[in-house]
């Protein structure tokens, strides 16, 4: 790959993404019976839907800080939780 080819593609990748697909936040509810959360994000203050969790990433405590990954984009922002922050 040349890096003419090499910098296409890391635009194409950051069009695809956006740009902050990660983010982290605090968590403001669960839902222990389909292991989801809902998540205030830093440092925006913005509360996120309902957030699937990755196995080992369920937290069932308020104002724990968790990563989260944004996986749509558009009217309506969808995140999944990969990890506990410690």
């Amino acid at each position: 790959m040349n890096r003419t080819e090499y910098t296409e593609t890391v635009k194409l990748i950051g069009k695809m993404v956006g740009k902050n697909a990660f983010v982290y936040g605090t968590i403001t509810a669960f839902k222990r019976e389909n292991r989801t959360i809902k998540a205030e994000m830093q440092p925006s203050g913005i509360e996120t839907g309902w957030c699937r969790c990755l196995q080992g990433a369920f937290a069932d405590k308020i104002g724990i800080e968790v990563l989260l990954a944004r996986i749509a984009e558009g009217k309506t922002q969808q995140y999944i939780v990969l990890g506990i922050l410690e």
